[in-house]
């Protein structure tokens, strides 16, 4: 709702034509290294999720925190022509914010910080009635908002539990970032009563002083 708003609030109407302007190349090499520790990070899960999702007209799109396309997933394959060119959006440096196409669990997401399911008439533009997505923003080892995560249907039908997956896969990239973050050592922390697993556990980075320099949102927590 608060999306729809905020397209409605800038003039915007759900009939308007919208396209996914190409981006030049030096525009997407500026993205691309801008974001690599993020696609470094996210490469393993956005592999994984491909895999997953091969039999289903789903597919994973990594975002920067501005919502530009900085990595695609393997893209399924779609006989129509206009699902084909529902495809567009499948190109990195594109820009996926709200105040480009509107509400998406891309723009969604961002603006909210919690993931976020969106099914077909959701969307705001009659354009993008189209896609079903489910999106989960990512967070870095200082605690900011570096992207998201999202899974996107092509004329497919309603999966909210993707919104679990998503937001699963998301904390794993998340934990990479951790990871990647120069820290003397690094804390494993877990407690009675929480969710097991790798992608649940809290990492706590401490420099050479003992002070804190990098956590996953577990252990912000």
């Amino acid at each position: 709702t608060r999306s729809w708003q905020r397209c409605l609030g800038a003039g915007r109407r759900p009939h308007e034509s919208i396209d996914f302007d190409p981006v030049s190349r030096a525009r997407l090499r500026e993205v691309k290294e801008r974001n690599r520790q993020l696609v470094e990070a996210a490469r393993p899960v956005m592999a994984h999720l491909s895999r997953t999702l091969a039999d289903t007209r789903y597919f994973p799109i990594l975002t920067d925190a501005q919502g530009l396309v900085v990595d695609v997933g393997a893209l399924p394959e779609l006989s129509q022509a206009s699902a084909r060119r529902a495809l567009d959006l499948a190109r990195g440096g594109v820009d996926l914010s709200d105040h480009r196409v509107g509400t998406t669990a891309i723009g969604a997401a961002l603006a909210e910080q919690q993931p976020v399911w969106l099914h077909r008439g959701e969307h705001f533009f009659d354009l993008t009635s189209v896609y079903s997505c489910a999106g989960a923003p990512l967070f870095g080892p200082q605690g900011e908002c570096v992207g998201m995560l999202d899974l996107t249907g092509v004329n497919e039908q309603e999966r909210p539990e993707l919104i679990h997956l998503a937001a699963m896969s998301a904390r794993s990239i998340e934990n990479a970032l951790v990871q990647q973050h120069h820290c003397a050592l690094l804390l494993h922390l877990a407690w009675p009563g929480y969710s097991v697993g790798p992608e649940a556990m809290g990492l706590l980075g401490l420099d050479a002083q003992g002070y804190v320099c990098g956590t996953n949102a577990c252990a912000r927590q």
